[in-house]
């Protein structure tokens, strides 16, 4: 039964009796129990009681008869009865109960609906002994025109009855395929859903951060637990607005945040965040974090919400805190004996001129080097300042450029230094530092091209000034470049050939070009040399 029963099993088939037998036995039961209580003389009649005893034999049959065990097809058997079943009782009863015809329509529709479409031929074959038993029982050929109405009308009928009930079973078996398919793939989905939820928290609670979802009005979707600790530390909660809560520090550790300018609502109004530090806790037990903030967006630009990611770097920004304590602490502890140093270097030198005059030249390199030792050490210093305290005038950047190379030739007497300007060049700068940076960029190009060429070019660009740095030196590799402006940071190159400085040139070049509100960019090729970017805004006021 590929319609009624689709499983081989006992109560699948006591369901197609259900279905599809117990309505024929029920209205066959009526017809008998009419019949004995209306017209009793045709109750003994033996067409009748061997029409309800083919009617009972199917009946049991039916439930009885293990159907199941073998094709769908063999339950036909049962219709086919029912059908002989009617034969019997229509040609006892037509003529007294013509309604008892309609009898014949349960197994029809049934082979029909139930079964495949070479069951129809069953069908109607059943359908024209039906008509036709009347003509064989009483062993006479129809010869009127009521005769073969009587013959074909049912017959007829019961065709169109079967092609339209096979027709919307056909269409039902699709509809069902198609169902059950699309179910299967329901499922599937449903299974891969689960199993990316299933990943998804099991990579949220792995990483070592603290991450957070919110849909585009605001509400928390997604998060691990990291994140929730973080803000519990603060005194709210992921999924509580305002998002926000007290002892939030800056990265200075000493400003509050106010809570509209916290992270998460930040994120939340669309400020892309990068690199955001802040230190969460009260005092005692603070932790800092490095946020980042981005909008998903799907490629038809639809907004889907907004991702939050924080890692827990305490123990980087103590160990950052460390190092720069340690180093100012040490360039104090250095001025100090330096002072003296540079105090009786000049009584001794005053001496010497007098007494000793052969040991000057002695006593001068002393003086050298005790200064590039206070150069040093005032380097370390502007190294744990991380401000940049500007003093703007309108100075011309073509003098200024002029006297820092002036100043870096004296330290690089083999190399080649041009300077070429687009005329005078106004802006509204600090000239000391912006002389400070210029003069890094060319001694640091000098130190990595100690006998090639350095040409030093500043054009405007727009509302900016632009100055370029090139060497023809040894270049740096691309894992050089990423590291360059990183404080105390040496190439092989410099370290192998014991290049002087402490590598904090880059950075505070970078630093003086930020302030301005402008940038310092490095390009390179090994081999071919370096070029150093250095852009300033014409005039305006410093960035934050």
């Amino acid at each position: 039964m590929p319609l009624l029963e689709h499983e081989a099993t006992r109560p699948g088939r006591l369901r197609v009796f259900l279905r599809a037998q117990l309505p024929f036995t029920v209205a066959t039961a009526v017809v008998a129990v009419a019949i004995v209580l209306a017209l009793p003389q045709h109750a003994t009649s033996p067409l009748f009681l061997g029409g309800l005893s083919v009617a009972a034999l199917s009946t049991l049959l039916s439930v009885l008869v293990p159907w199941e065990r073998w094709s769908s097809n063999t339950m036909a058997w049962i219709a086919l009865l029912d059908l002989v079943a009617v034969a019997f009782l229509r040609t006892e009863l037509v003529h007294v109960v013509p309604a008892v015809s309609f009898l014949c329509v349960f197994p029809i529709l049934w082979l029909a609906y139930g079964f495949t479409q070479r069951m129809m031929v069953v069908a109607v074959a059943g359908a024209l002994l039906i008509a036709a038993f009347p003509f064989i029982v009483e062993r006479r050929v129809p010869t009127t025109p009521l005769d073969w109405l009587s013959l074909l009308l049912l017959p007829f009928l019961t065709i169109g009855i079967a092609i339209a009930v096979n027709i919307g079973a056909r269409q039902l078996r699709r509809t069902q395929r198609a169902v059950r398919q699309h179910a299967t793939e329901v499922e599937e989905s449903l299974a891969r859903a689960l199993d990316a939820e299933t990943l998804a928290d099991a990579i949220l609670n792995t990483v070592e951060a603290g991450v957070a979802f919110y849909t585009p009005d605001g509400q928390l979707r997604l998060s691990n637990q990291r994140a929730a600790d973080m803000v519990a530390a603060v005194g709210f909660r992921l999924d509580t607005p305002p998002y926000a809560g007290t002892h939030v520090l800056a990265a200075d550790r000493k400003t509050t945040i106010p809570a509209e300018e916290q992270i998460i609502p930040r994120a939340l109004r669309g400020e892309e965040i990068a690199g955001h530090m802040e230190w969460l806790g009260p005092v005692g037990e603070q932790h800092a974090i490095l946020a980042t903030s981005s909008r998903v967006v799907r490629p038809d630009g639809e907004l889907l919400g907004t991702v939050v990611v924080a890692h827990d770097v305490t123990e980087l920004a103590n160990a950052v805190s460390v190092r720069e304590e340690f180093l100012t602490t040490v360039s104090h502890e250095l001025r100090t004996p330096l002072t003296s140093i540079h105090g009786y270097l000049e009584l001794v030198t005053d001496d010497a001129e007098v007494d000793a005059p052969q040991l000057l030249p002695a006593l001068a390199v002393i003086r050298r080097n005790a200064e590039a030792l206070e150069r040093r050490v005032q380097e370390l210093l502007t190294a744990s300042d991380t401000t940049v305290v500007l003093q703007r005038s309108d100075v011309d950047l073509a003098v200024v450029a002029a006297e820092a190379v002036a100043a870096a030739e004296a330290t690089a007497p083999n190399a080649t230094i041009t300077l070429s300007a687009d005329g005078p060049l106004v802006a509204a700068v600090d000239a000391v530092q912006v002389r400070r940076a210029v003069a890094e960029l060319v001694v640091n190009a000098a130190k990595f091209a100690p006998d090639g060429r350095i040409q030093v070019t500043l054009t405007r660009a727009e509302q900016s000034v632009q100055l370029r740095v090139a060497d023809d030196g040894v270049g740096m590799t691309a894992d050089e470049l990423r590291q360059a402006f990183d404080k105390f940071y040496r190439t092989p190159y410099a370290n192998e050939r014991a290049v002087q400085g402490v590598g904090l040139g880059l950075h505070a070049a970078r630093a003086i070009a930020e302030a301005h509100g402008g940038s310092l960019v490095l390009a390179s090729t090994p081999g071919v040399g370096t070029e150093a970017t250095f852009t300033i805004p014409a005039a305006g006021p410093a960035a934050p």
